[in-house]
């Protein structure tokens, strides 16, 4: 299926009255044609399917279908917080403000086992197909079985109201946009969480469900414009490294091509007096070559409290820091 077209006329809503006429009578045409009780053509069928059950006293559920005084099929379960059996979740546990919508389309179909109608099963977050999950308060996090990571964002899950979605595949599309954002909203008078506190610092984690090991995310602009710093420095560094070798060399040959004439023995190296005052001049040039190498190493080290980094831990953040506050990535 390399090329997938869909045809937006389909789209029932989008189609003139008199299209919609003639799809209504086209529908009565296949009920009339499809063997009963098939599905065909979206008619009604006999496929048989786990039941939700032990329906709870508080619970109002809305079903695709009904078998034997069980609801059926794609669901959704207004409840209060709860991950299965009766006894789970804050609601289990007779708990006070803690509401909950559980949205299923595929009861226990990621079973080993083919499941029917003599299967009764609540809720069951590892086997059912797609889920959205809404709780006023309880732990997403631990319902869905992911890693905690509470030891780095020292943010805990416990009584928060979560939304939980899940299946095998997950599509957010946007438009225009897509926005993922973590924080309080910018509302008049200010605003909470659902336990009446106010956040720590907002995480923002991507990765996988066994991770517990995130750090912070590389932010683009601040990096190139590192790098770039970084680069100037290093070239800065280069020269001034190249330049004091080139000028030892010189020295060097200098110091070897010297020579003088002693009376009564021809010519000699170096006299010791000129040998020591060209050494005095080596000095003082390497000195002044020295130190500006030492001066372009203070400005690494300036660079480097600059973005925060001090002995490997963060100091502060700058605005030009190149790690993310906010955005965590996995392995």
């Amino acid at each position: 299926m390399s090329n997938i077209e869909i045809n937006v006329k389909d789209a029932y809503t989008g189609l003139t009255q008199k299209r919609r006429k003639d799809l209504e009578k086209l529908q009565e045409q296949f009920e009339e044609i499809a063997p009963a009780r098939t599905g065909l053509f979206l008619t009604d069928d006999d496929e048989d399917m786990p039941v939700f059950a032990p329906k709870a006293g508080c619970e109002v559920i809305y079903a695709r279908k009904q078998v034997a005084g069980n609801k059926s099929g794609a669901r959704i379960v207004l409840t209060k917080d709860n991950y299965g059996h009766v006894a789970t979740g804050l609601g289990g546990a007779g708990g006070t403000r803690c509401e909950a919508i559980d949205i299923v389309a595929g009861h226990l179909t990621s079973s080993e086992k083919i499941r029917t109608s003599e299967t009764k099963s609540r809720a069951n977050f590892a086997e059912d197909g797609a889920r959205i999950y809404l709780t006023e308060r309880g732990n997403v996090n631990h319902y869905f079985a992911t890693e905690n990571s509470d030891k780095l964002t020292a943010i805990s899950d416990n009584l928060k109201s979560g939304i939980g979605i899940k299946a095998d595949h997950t599509l957010v599309i946007g438009r225009e946009r897509v926005r993922i954002l973590a924080g309080l909203g910018k509302f008049h008078g200010g605003e909470r969480l659902a336990t009446g506190a106010k956040p720590p610092s907002p995480k923002i984690e991507l990765g996988l469900t066994t991770e517990d090991n995130f750090q912070p995310a590389v932010r683009g602009e601040n990096l190139v414009n590192y790098l770039y710093v970084m680069k100037d420095y290093v070239d800065t560094l280069a020269a001034k490294v190249d330049s004091l070798e080139t000028e030892l060399a010189l020295y060097r040959i200098a110091l070897a091509g010297h020579v003088h004439v002693v009376v009564g023995a021809g010519p000699s190296t170096p006299s010791p007096s000129a040998a020591v005052e060209g050494l005095r001049g080596v000095k003082k040039l390497f000195g002044q070559k020295l130190d500006g190498v030492i001066e372009e190493f203070h400005k690494a080290k300036t660079i480097r409290q600059h973005l925060g980094i001090k002995s490997g831990a963060l100091k502060g953040v700058p605005s030009d820091y190149i790690l993310s506050n906010t955005v965590f990535i996995g392995r």
